[in-house]
């Protein structure tokens, strides 16, 4: 397996415990270090969010969705040189639907920028 696709999944994977609350408060800190302190999530509705208020918002949002599973389909490297990694996939939620994702992390793999689209 392909360490950013490794890396992509592993991500979901805490982001999806934390929601379900199947995550402790450490696991919320080991996704916050998996970020660039410059990171920008574009969501599906169109709002950017920093890395403090996306963690901000995470923090009150332990079991929010019990039950929630992150599946990642599709996945393709899109560039990757040893400063930056480009990949789109479809991440499927098991509650909520669907959205591609095109995501930029550093070349030691840190989440640098997440663009998400709704699959309608």
């Amino acid at each position: 397996m392909n360490q950013l696709y490794a890396e992509v999944v592993r991500h979901h994977d805490h982001l999806a415990n934390w929601l379900s609350g199947e995550a402790t408060p450490d696991d919320l800190d080991r996704f916050h270090q998996a970020h660039h302190p410059d990171f920008i999530l574009i969501a599906v509705d169109g709002t950017r969010t920093d890395l403090p208020t996306l963690m901000n918002a995470l923090s009150t949002s332990h079991n929010a969705v019990p039950g929630l599973k992150i599946d990642i389909e599709q996945f393709e490297e899109v560039a990757h040189t040893p400063d930056l990694a480009v990949c789109r996939f479809l991440e499927r939620h098991s509650v909520g639907g669907l959205r591609r994702v095109t995501a930029v992390l550093t070349g030691d793999l840190r989440w640098l920028a997440v663009q998400e689209t709704p699959v309608l």
